[in-house]
């Protein structure tokens, strides 16, 4: 189990598109925007584990046959999702914290865990830590309860990731700047799609 939640930590610090996105989501739409895109992260975290635990050696097989075109259907997903965030970035004139009736608009927890669900990087860290843990004799409350403590790890990163942004949030009240790293964390988001493509 320890082992699990350490890994879950792990896999949540690494500062990709995901944390970027969150800390983005806890800037501009608040504290509990932030979170639900971390919950939506862990959760995508805990589905994996679920996954990887049951039917990791299937899973493999398949992705090794498809890898290359499957690197690049998720990278294309960053890239676009990048640039539909700097889209809306350079197009707002007030941020989503001036306008809080934008905010009903998307569902922070569901658009989180899809993104996290393709994520290539996520898929290969998942599958290689699988073979660590379980053996054909693992039982269906062991693999629960590993992917529980995977969960658990996440969403301890996923929170701070959510409590920065809002924090940051608090104290950067002019909207130039607000929009300004609005516009940097999109580029950063599709230049994530963009390595993936390369």
């Amino acid at each position: 189990m320890v082992k699990a939640f350490v890994f879950g930590l792990t896999i949540a610090i690494a500062v990709g598109p995901i944390a970027i996105l969150i800390i983005n989501r806890g800037l501009n739409t608040g504290w509990r925007s932030g979170v639900m895109s971390g919950i939506g992260a862990a959760l995508a975290d805990f589905t994996y584990g679920i996954v990887a635990f049951t039917a990791g050696t299937f899973l493999a097989g398949f992705l090794d046959m498809n890898q290359q075109l499957f690197v690049y259907i998720t990278s294309l997903a960053l890239f676009l999702f990048g640039a539909w965030m700097l889209k809306g970035s350079i197009k707002a004139v007030q941020t989503d914290r001036l306008n809080p009736g934008d905010t009903k608009k998307t569902n922070y927890l569901l658009s989180t865990y899809l993104l996290t669900i393709i994520n290539p990087l996520t898929v290969i860290l998942f599958l290689g830590f699988s073979g660590q843990l379980v053996s054909p004799a693992t039982g269906l409350l062991n693999i629960i309860a590993l992917a529980t403590a995977i969960f658990t790890g996440s969403l301890i990163i996923q929170l701070a990731f959510a409590s920065f942004g809002a924090t940051l949030g608090r104290f950067v009240s002019n909207p130039s700047i607000v929009r300004l790293l609005n516009i940097a964390s999109s580029v950063l988001i599709m230049g994530f799609g963009v390595a993936g493509i390369m």
